[in-house]
């Protein structure tokens, strides 16, 4: 009589069928391929501690826990690429339920069944079996997809300068989790031929491929059973072995760096405390970065979403995050073996000379054991001195690369590994600026016109307050009772475009009845381009010297035209005293039109893109309140650039390039240009004045000033506000609710 396959009664299966007597050797394997795992564990682990300062990342454990849960079980950051995120899905979510599965048997075979308690039968074995070989299948598919797509594809992220950077431990990598994977299936197969159990139509996977084996006799079968098991068995134990010491480390490493992940606000820069005692600022040595920074290097998987994006590296810049980070890797492990062992050796000899040797763990005594054998073994196939010291700034990261950066932030914004970047990149700019004084000439004027003028232009301090003398506007001193300070800023306060953003703002203030003010010659700098350029010193003198006068006018709330000073003010500032509510004038101008405090009811001409600053977007969060400005407006017809919101393009200015030349590659501000141009529009809306710089400098080298122009929303709001002449401001209104 034929067996439905949905049969539920006394399912099940063995598990050593075919490999019983196998048992014993495959616990033994097991443990030399766990000691092997735990040692080269361990090994990495000296490593780690053996350079760096300490840097303690346990603080809100419950944050951490979420950021672990949802990007290294949920991955929630690695799904953010489509093509990239499903193949590494199906290969993570298809390995922890085999891992589980394999559990379970484990558990089913040496506890529950000599027990009597035996799970693995009937309806849950039928399902228990479906799930393994489906997600066994999610398994192959993912590496045959990564398979593809490293080797056939090959694309330019997963290589440098249009060279692939594979290496043979990739390919190993991906070969042994296939060949586990088929293994496996074949193993499943051949009992499913031999023992021909009606319910396994539930295993479909084995139970399809067994008809690959349909002639062959049983005792053939069972004998490449025996042979396909061990062939399965090493294959497992021998990935287990490998983890430690290939890239499949980052299967430990790149949970743990998510775990670790700063949670400080995106962007943030750790001041330099010691300016009275240091001997050198910044990092000039590897040894001066913090172990988490170095753990950083280690944890970085080579995928090369942060180079997909990268400004630097897609005009033609030295600069790659992905290298930068691999050759900081590179060093490190030249350094790393000879630093832990030197430590340890120290460690051994403390212990010894203290009386403490007796009481060290079992397990560690065993491992520094292993430790010296090996040392010893490999100094006869290894140079006895040190590797030759290199430059860590001039050497190992070329400073092309370093001063390339734009601080543009889309290299921590999508690396799937929670790298830190950028924090790396500006403690080696300290070094070459407050250690050497040494970086380019024209960002050493750039600081000297900010130390003598408070401004990067150098223009005279006194004229600072020069645009707003036909507006009515009143400074602090005159009267220091209104709800916000309206920070200018350098660019609204002296560059020729940057005053007419000032102007619509403030007029559409007044029109609003907001209760405001400005510093007048009391403001200066922000200082946000003198830190992102390394000079750390110049940035705080000039952040004290504002929040002083801040503070002695009893400032709350301040709004800010320029993504640069507004994040500053809001998330550097704090450093020193300086708390403040900082408002960008994009969420003072929506909250506006949101209360009906302002009406917008001319339309205003032209097919428009909106450009995301990368300090207003990145940095900040802020992508929906310009948006929803630009959509309120009348007439506007709003079109997106192929590259928006966390995936916008820099326009070239941040991280202190707005004051240096641009001679290597394609200029940057010339490639965010033409992705408007491709776009369609003949207006780029923007929120910054860096960006409105960068990008009409980049409409007139494209020879477009007749068809196109860029403009502040500040501008575009007041056109449609259909003001010609400043109106009464009347009553003073409550301040607006910034949603």
């Amino acid at each position: 009589m034929e067996h439905s396959p949905f049969t539920v009664g006394n399912e099940g299966r063995q598990v050593f069928w075919n490999a019983e007597y196998f048992e014993p050797i495959l616990f033994l394997l097991t443990a030399v391929a766990l000691a092997i795992f735990a040692y080269g564990l361990y090994r990495r682990w000296r490593m780690w501690v053996a350079l760096g300062k300490p840097e303690t990342r346990l603080d809100n454990l419950g944050e951490r826990l979420r950021l672990l849960l949802m990007n290294s079980f949920v991955q929630w950051k690695t799904f953010r690429d489509p093509y990239p995120g499903i193949m590494h899905g199906l290969i993570f979510f298809g390995f922890f339920v085999l891992i589980f599965g394999a559990a379970f048997d484990a558990t089913e075979f040496h506890i529950a069944e000599p027990l009597g308690w035996a799970f693995l039968r009937g309806a849950f074995y039928l399902v228990f079996s479906f799930l393994m070989d489906l997600f066994g299948l999610a398994v192959l598919i993912g590496v045959l997809l990564a398979i593809y797509r490293r080797y056939v594809q090959r694309p330019d992220r997963l290589g440098y300068q249009g060279k692939p950077d594979n290496t043979p431990d990739d390919a190993l990598a991906l070969l042994l989790i296939l060949g586990i994977i088929v293994t496996g299936f074949v193993i499943e197969a051949l009992r499913i031929h031999v023992t021909k159990p009606p319910w396994e139509y539930w295993s479909f996977a084995g139970w399809f491929l067994a008809k690959a084996f349909a002639g062959l006799d049983p005792g053939t079968a069972k004998i490449l059973h025996k042979i396909t098991w061990w062939v399965h068995a090493l294959m497992s134990l021998g990935f287990i072995a490998y983890i430690p010491y290939s890239r499949l480390i980052h299967m430990i490493i790149t949970p743990a760096n998510h775990f670790m992940a700063s949670l400080q606000p995106a962007g943030y820069s750790e001041p330099i405390r010691d300016f009275e005692t240091a001997e050198s600022f910044g990092v000039g040595k590897l040894e001066e970065f913090s172990r988490k920074q170095i753990f950083d290097a280690d944890a970085c998987t080579r995928c090369g979403r942060c180079q997909d994006g990268c400004p630097a590296y897609l005009s033609g810049k030295p600069l790659s995050p992905k290298k930068l980070i691999q050759d900081i890797k590179t060093y490190w492990l030249e350094k790393a073996p000879a630093a832990a062992a030197a430590k340890r050796a120290a460690e051994l000899a403390d212990a010894g000379a203290g009386g403490k040797t007796a009481k060290r763990g079992l397990l560690r005594k065993a491992l520094d054991r292993v430790d010296v054998m090996v040392d010893a073994r490999l100094k006869g196939k290894m140079p006895e001195e040190a590797p030759a010291e290199k430059a860590l700034v001039g050497e190992v990261i070329d400073l092309h690369e370093l001063w390339a950066c734009t601080n543009c932030l889309y290299c921590m914004e999508h690396c799937s590994a929670s790298i830190e970047h950028v924090p790396k990149i500006l403690g080696m700019r300290q070094y070459k600026v407050l250690t050497e004084a040494d970086f380019a000439p024209e960002l050493q004027l750039t600081c000297r016109n900010m130390e003598n003028n408070s401004n990067p232009w150098g223009i005279g301090a006194h004229l600072r307050a020069d645009w707003a003398k036909d507006l009515g506007v009143k400074t602090l001193a005159e009267d220091p009772n209104v709800e916000y300070l309206f920070y200018v800023g350098c660019s609204g306060s002296f560059d020729d475009r940057g005053k007419k953003v000032s102007a619509a703002f403030v007029k559409i203030l007044k029109a609003a009845g907001v209760s405001f003010g400005i510093l007048g010659t009391q403001e200066g700098c922000c200082g946000d381009s003198a830190m992102r350029g390394g000079n750390e010193y110049l940035y705080q003198a000039l952040a004290q010297a504002n929040i002083e006068v801040m503070k002695g006018y009893n400032v709350r709330k301040i709004i800010a035209t320029c993504p640069h000073g507004y994040n500053a003010l809001k998330k550097d500032y704090p450093h020193f005293g300086g708390a403040f509510e900082v408002y960008h004038h994009t969420e003072i101008i929506a909250a506006l039109i949101a209360q009906g405090k302002i009406s917008l009811k001319k339309p205003v001409e032209g097919s428009f893109t909106y450009h995301d600053s990368c300090f207003l977007g990145r940095y900040n969060g802020i992508y929906d309140q310009p948006r929803r400005i630009l959509e309120a407006v009348p007439g506007l017809k709003l079109t997106e650039m192929e590259r928006n919101l966390a995936k916008s393009f820099c326009c070239g200015a941040g991280g202190a390039r707005m004051w240096m030349e641009e001679d290597i590659g394609e200029r940057i501000n010339n490639m965010r240009t033409d992705q408007a141009i491709a776009a369609g529009v003949d207006r780029i809306a923007v929120g910054c004045p860096f960006c409105l710089t960068m990008l009409s400098d980049g409409i007139k080298d494209r020879k477009k000033e007749e068809g196109m122009a860029v403009l502040d929303i500040a501008e575009i709001v007041y056109k449609a506000m259909d003001l010609e002449e400043e109106k009464p401001a009347g009553e003073v209104c409550a301040a607006p609710q910034v949603q």
